[in-house]
This record gives C-alpha cells, sequence and structure tokens, in this order.
C-alpha cells in the first residue's frame, strides 16, 4: 500500500510539472508607421471586372513575375469582379491577365495593362476568343 501511494504522489507531481506554464505574454512589437500614400494605395484594391460573353466559364490568372496566380472563375454568359491579391501588381503598375476556358485548350491573354492606383481593369472575353478586348481605368 506504501508503494502505491509513493507511486501515485510521483505520478501527480509529474503531471503537475508537465502542465501549461503561467508566464506573461511578451509585448506586442510596435508598429512602423507608413507613410500616407503608401496607406492609400495600400487600402484601393484593384479589381478586374470581367464581361465573358463566351459559353465556357473561365479560370481567370494573374501572370506576376512569369507565375500563374489564380484570381478566381467567370461563369460563362455573366459578368463578375475578381480583386488581385495585395502586393501581386510590381512597382511599374503592370497587369496582364489570362484566361483559360474550363476543360477548353486555348487560352486569352490580355496585353499588359499598366494601371495606376485607384484604377481597375475591364476585360470583355467575347463568344469568339479573337474579338475580346481589355482595358484599365
Amino acid at each position: 500500500m506504501w508503494t502505491a501511494r509513493t507511486g501515485l504522489l510521483g505520478l501527480m507531481a509529474l503531471v503537475a510539472g508537465c502542465g501549461p506554464s503561467r508566464a506573461t505574454p511578451a509585448a506586442p512589437a510596435p508598429k512602423e508607421q507608413a507613410s500616407a500614400d503608401s496607406n492609400a494605395s495600400a487600402r484601393q484594391a484593384i479589381e478586374v471586372r470581367i464581361d465573358n460573353r463566351n459559353f465556357s466559364d473561365m479560370n481567370v490568372y494573374l501572370i506576376n513575375e512569369g507565375t500563374r496566380v489564380l484570381l478566381g472563375s467567370a461563369p460563362g454568359m455573366s459578368k463578375t469582379t475578381l480583386t488581385l491579391p495585395s502586393g501581386s501588381v510590381s512597382s511599374r503598375w503592370q497587369v496582364r491577365l489570362v484566361a483559360d476556358p474550363i476543360g477548353g485548350s486555348s487560352a486569352i491573354r490580355t496585353p499588359t495593362l499598366l494601371v495606376a492606383p485607384g484604377q481597375n481593369v475591364y476585360w470583355t472575353i467575347g463568344s469568339d476568343l479573337s474579338s475580346s478586348y481589355a482595358s484599365a481605368g
């Protein structure tokens, strides 16, 4: 019986020692003050407004430094608004998009568009892909 009590006390001490600590959390680091211009441009998201006049649903990608970044899907015969991820537009404000028909073989690309802060991209995907056009404004 004495051995059982000693073993039980030892087990309780081990469990208590392995419990969570009650250390106080570290104070949060101070935030850096950014200029008003960078805050304003960061808040203004660039929207891509797509008028898909094609019957095919399209996956829409941003070409960012040679890499395709999925923005979302534009259903056929409908209008869709997608938003570019923050920080995805280079300092030169150049945007290039690709629409890839789901289940299709030929993708359509926009020319390189210069999009200034506060502007949006407007892209009409025609029923015939050669009749598609894009602009920034």
